[in-house]
């Protein structure tokens, strides 16, 4: 009976290991490391089969590569009728149950306020997302600390890897101004310079879908300080789409709406536009001291875009990035 005892243990654990690999990567410490992998992806908040299937290739390539320091969800992260709470059902059926995977539970969530997000709180003070990662004690599963915030990841030499400014451009022009300013502070009035700027909001500055002629007015309030400040990538949603825009000294234009809401087709033609793809999907970027890389992978894992930044490169130029064969 003890040999049987022992060998039904020695199966279950087995078993376990099986369904429940050692992940030694993950939690990541991306504070000290020489390079960044993130995810970042938009308008994934519906519960819908295709937002899973998203989620489940997020989690494909994170085993494939290895690694993976965190996720930027770029807003409307629930697409509900009803007044969100920090104990609402949505954020089992839209958020923990969704993004379960082994690597994606593991990793923080750095979110920020889309359209449809500012109207779901019943304080209007107060957001759900904040609410629900006090909630959390201690939680790093969903992460926003206010409307606009930043982070720095990486070290190099001193200097940050990676810096990125999370915005809330459901803002009024005034208050986009007062965030535009934001911006410059970061990273032109900081004495500590990063080597690769990132700004995330979830409204786009340029687009070449639905809202190529979207009214939010970013050209006027916040394109000028990312110019001035040389971001190199404006990350955003709002647009159900995969897009590259290139555009001669501006930053260039990474849009991923397409986290699991219905798709929007292609409406302008553009010399700028180097990638677009109507289907669902997340973008992967990679950051090290020499370069930026970005990939845009499908809902099968399948990358559909690969595209790099050398770092040799300083200006607003479109000859500083290159598609990757």
């Amino acid at each position: 009976m003890s040999i049987i005892l022992v060998l039904l243990s020695l199966s279950a654990i087995g078993l376990y290991r099986y369904f429940h690999p050692v992940i030694y990567r993950i939690p990541s410490n991306p504070g000290n490391a020489q390079e960044i992998n993130f995810f970042a992806l938009g308008d994934q908040g519906s519960g819908s089969l295709e937002q899973r299937a998203v989620a489940d290739a997020m989690d494909k390539v994170a085993k494939k590569n290895k690694r993976l320091d965190f996720v930027v969800l770029l807003g409307d992260n629930f697409y509900i009728d009803t007044k969100l709470t920090e104990n609402s059902p949505e954020w089992n059926t839209m958020f923990e149950e969704v993004y379960s995977g082994v690597y994606l539970s593991t990793v923080p969530f750095y979110a920020i306020l889309g359209n449809h997000d500012v109207s779901l709180s019943l304080n209007p003070k107060t957001y759900p997302e904040i609410e629900y990662s006090k909630k959390a004690l201690g939680s790093n599963r969903w992460r926003m600390p206010a409307h606009y915030f930043h982070n720095d990841f990486g070290n190099i030499n001193g200097r940050p890897l990676l810096r990125i400014v999370y915005l809330d451009t459901n803002a009024s022009s005034d208050e986009m101004s007062v965030q535009a300013n934001y911006v410059r502070e970061q990273f032109i009035r900081n004495p500590l310079q990063p080597i690769w700027k990132i700004v995330a909001g979830h409204h786009t500055i340029r687009s070449y879908g639905k809202h190529f002629e979207d009214k939010t007015n970013l050209e006027n309030t916040l394109l000028p300080a990312l110019q001035e400040a040389k971001v190199d990538v404006y990350m955003s949603g709002h647009d159900h789409n995969q897009q590259l825009i290139v555009k001669e000294g501006e930053p260039n234009y990474v849009v991923n709406g397409a986290g699991g809401k219905s798709l929007y087709a292609q409406k302008v033609l553009s010399e700028d536009l180097r990638f677009f793809n109507k289907g669902y999907g997340f973008v992967s970027l990679k950051a090290n001291a020499n370069k930026l890389k970005i990939d845009f992978f499908d809902n099968h894992a399948k990358t559909v875009s690969s595209n790099e930044i050398a770092r040799e490169c300083k200006d607003l130029n479109t000859r500083c990035i290159k598609a990757i064969k």
